[in-house]
């Protein structure tokens, strides 16, 4: 029997070198995401014109949203609020359906230029980027600023979360952990989010360490907020949103090592073949999180010089051909040298971290 949680929002996150055009397309045709959001588009001191926009973010040109429908925001990341805000304003002139603006990404690439994470540490300049970017959308494009709860300090996020509700926020992301957590589960402070979900101010999401149904009733009922965001389980587990939304159980080993194949055949028609391999490795890193499985043939695949090599091994495991198998935990370390499973677009990208 399937039973439809009472949540508010379930978005799919914005992770950066993970979650592109082609795997958006992918996800969302097995899910009823309320909506997703795009890799973050980093904005210096130049107004882009719109056809960046729309090669960053292609459904753009399908009305801001994927082809099942799924509307996508887009991420801008930056540290000039003058320039961030003329930015929105073209992203929504090609079709935006909302902006988020990124004061979250805990990559030290990023906080080279001061921005993402960084940008916690200064709560009024986060105010100004939030305020000059409210002022300048259309009243109705929703705006949402995504966040950790501070650079060290956890405490801070209750000056930050002013300065953005008091700059006219639609929504405030929070990830429940600072930046000097990183990626811990341990370090996972969802309680931090509750006060800010009861004052009922503006929208609040929670996110972080959300990784199936039973983690999504929990973190909702700790922080008495119906809103969730989703990461690094929105590709481990391909058909999450409608598992945490209605209950039907995850997808099998084989369910998901279809949806890779989907996957693959959506990269084949935008990406060349250096790209595609990378990211087909760094799909199945992500399943490895939920099926040891997995590890019985990535090792194969890792060593494979061609997609349709790959595609061979995979098609393979689909018509079991090939047996699965959980192997031993020192074969399973043995598996893959580390950089083998990180995204084309970005070396930092971690298969083993909560990116969102």
């Amino acid at each position: 029997m399937v039973i439809i949680m009472n949540t508010g929002e379930i978005i799919l996150a914005p992770m950066e070198g993970v979650l592109d055009y082609p795997l958006r397309e992918a996800i969302t045709d097995y899910n009823h995401y309320d909506y997703c959001v795009s890799e973050f588009i980093r904005i210096s001191d130049v107004i882009f014109p719109g056809k960046v926009f729309r090669r960053e973010v292609p459904e753009l040109k399908n009305e801001g949203r994927t082809r099942n429908g799924t509307p996508v925001w887009v991420q801008l990341l930056g540290t000039i609020p003058e320039t961030l805000a003329q930015n929105a304003l073209v992203a929504v002139r090609c079709g935006a359906l909302g902006i988020d603006l990124n004061f979250g990404c805990p990559s030290r690439m990023v906080h080279r230029s001061g921005g993402g994470a960084a940008m916690l540490k200064n709560p009024k300049l986060i105010g100004e980027a939030v305020r000059r970017t409210r002022d300048v959308l259309p009243a109705e494009i929703p705006l949402s600023a995504k966040i950790r709860l501070g650079w060290e300090n956890p405490d801070d996020v209750y000056t930050i979360y002013d300065e953005i509700v008091r700059a006219g926020a639609d929504k405030i992301v929070i990830h429940a952990r600072t930046r000097k957590d990183a990626y811990k589960a341990e370090e996972i402070k969802w309680h931090y989010i509750t006060p800010f979900a009861d004052k009922g101010e503006v929208a609040i999401v929670a996110n972080g360490e959300i990784k199936d149904r039973e983690s999504a009733l929990k973190c909702m009922e700790v922080t008495h907020c119906p809103n969730i965001m989703i990461g690094r389980a929105g590709v481990s587990v391909p058909n999450i949103e409608r598992h945490v939304r209605t209950g039907v159980p995850k997808f099998t080993l084989l369910e998901s090592v279809a949806a890779l194949v989907h996957f693959i055949d959506i990269m084949k028609t935008v990406l060349p073949e250096q790209y595609q391999m990378a990211r087909t490795k760094q799909f199945l890193g992500y399943m490895r999180m939920v099926y040891p499985e997995v590890n019985s043939f990535f090792r194969d695949i890792c060593h494979q010089t061609s997609q349709h090599d790959i595609d061979m091994i995979i098609d393979e495991v689909l018509r079991e051909k090939r047996p699965v198998f959980i192997v031993d935990k020192k074969e399973k370390d043995a598996a893959v040298p580390p950089e083998s499973a990180q995204g084309p677009d970005n070396p930092e990208t971690d298969v083993t971290a909560d990116i969102q």
